[in-house]
């Protein structure tokens, strides 16, 4: 039997750009990004794999195409975009050689399947997250800014709702915390792989459904986490506010410079309070509080 293809999507940007290349690969495609320096080189390939079929090619378009914008602002300018099809045990290899464990805010790690024998510094918690599954595993800038904003607030019994949750990172976080975490996403497919995560890690959300918007079943909660695009985020302010608890906090992340302005009027016209903003690299992060 044939062994199944994977697509290596590569982008090749100058050694001081490595940051915005890996940012802009896991942004589109939502999964572990490799870095490569050969010796005395100054540039770096910044790769990445998904399965092969019409999907790995329309990523690739969509990748082409978030590039040629990027490289309007001169962001990225010189970079250059490859793909080429893997056979699965290269992929494997090349998986294990790559990712390995990592902090994720402080107090949680994620780790690989295959690294069951890591043992995290002090009593950190781990969440175990396998690469190649879609919706990301934590090793965007976006996620680790959300979960650490989230991390440093939340309390047991807390009720956190993860809006357009992914592969279920963060509300698996919170719930790691104890606290009683309800997410949702437009996506059948990550729904299916949040809770698949879920049950990896024996642990139970408090819902998990698709849906376009915050559901109406939901509670109010104390705190609202949405790592999603700044056009989303602006749509969803009112939602967001209205489900929010008086003195409960947003949580927004994966933000732009561009759109880091309207998103934030946003905001303030749904009735949410500016607290702080982090910036990694190129991404926004924001706590907003209602009043």
């Amino acid at each position: 039997m044939a062994q199944p293809l994977w697509r290596r999507l590569s982008l090749e940007a100058r050694a001081a750009d490595a940051e915005p290349a890996r940012a802009l690969l896991n942004d589109v495609l939502g999964v572990p990004i490799a870095l490569e320096q050969r010796e005395a080189s100054r540039f770096v390939t910044a790769s990445a794999f998904v399965r092969d079929g019409a999907r790995a090619l329309a990523l690739f378009e969509n990748l082409r195409r978030r590039l040629k914008s990027l490289q309007s602002e001169s962001i990225l300018r010189g970079a250059s975009l490859s793909h080429a099809r893997v056979a699965e045990r290269d992929w494997a290899a090349e998986m294990k050689r790559h990712y390995r464990p990592l902090r994720l805010a402080a107090g949680v790690w994620i780790a690989p399947s295959w690294a069951r024998s890591f043992r995290p510094p002090g009593d950190a918690d781990v969440l175990w997250l396998d690469p190649g599954m879609a919706f990301g595993t934590g090793r965007h800038a976006t996620t680790a800014a959300a979960a650490d904003m989230l991390l440093a607030r939340i309390a047991p019994g807390d009720v956190v709702i993860d809006a357009g949750c992914g592969s279920g990172i963060l509300a698996l976080a919170a719930t790691q915390r104890a606290a009683h975490a309800y997410a949702f996403d437009e996506d059948p497919v990550a729904v299916r792989v949040a809770n698949d995560n879920f049950t990896a890690n024996a642990l139970r959300a408090r819902a998990l459904v698709r849906a376009g918007t915050v559901p109406k079943a939901f509670p109010r909660a104390a705190f609202i986490v949405a790592n999603i695009t700044a056009e989303v985020l602006q749509k969803m302010a009112r939602s967001f506010a209205a489900k929010l608890s008086r003195g409960g906090y947003l949580i927004s992340s994966g933000i732009t410079a561009r759109g880091r302005l309207a998103t934030l009027a946003a905001f303030a016209q749904a009735g949410l309070d500016f607290v702080s903003e982090r910036r990694r690299g190129l991404w926004f992060a924001y706590e907003h509080r209602k009043s």
